[in-house]
């Protein structure tokens, strides 16, 4: 009799095993389902709107990361000479008055005369 037991709870136990995995994988394809489904809805509304779709922010940062070649808590010297360097801006310097007593230009100095500025 207890030869008979262990089979049917063996067999009982091949049968649930089944049934769970089967559960699991409905389960997994149709949350990929809704993923991809409010993946496409999201890229629809905004083209609807008329912008661009945007990549995710870890997307974003993976790529940053493998263009710079440096990892968040990793090795702090592969990267260093590349931050290392000073930038040197080029600018014009120009003197603004504080355009209390003074008429607001109706031309900009860098544009040609004729051309008038728009201030809403």
């Amino acid at each position: 009799m207890t030869e008979i037991k262990k089979f049917v709870w063996g067999v009982l136990g091949a049968v649930v095993r089944v049934l769970l995995w089967l559960l699991m994988a409905v389960l997994a394809l149709f949350l990929l389902l809704v993923a991809v489904v409010l993946l496409l809805v999201g890229v629809l509304w905004a083209l609807l709107r008329g912008q661009r779709p945007a990549a995710p922010v870890f997307v974003g940062r993976f790529r940053r990361f493998t263009t710079e070649r440096v990892w968040p808590g990793g090795n702090r010297q592969a990267g260093a000479s590349h931050h290392d360097r000073a930038e040197v801006v080029d600018v014009e310097v120009r003197e603004v008055d504080d355009g209390q007593d003074a008429a607001p230009p109706t031309t900009r100095p860098d544009r040609p005369p004729g051309l008038e500025d728009r201030r809403s």
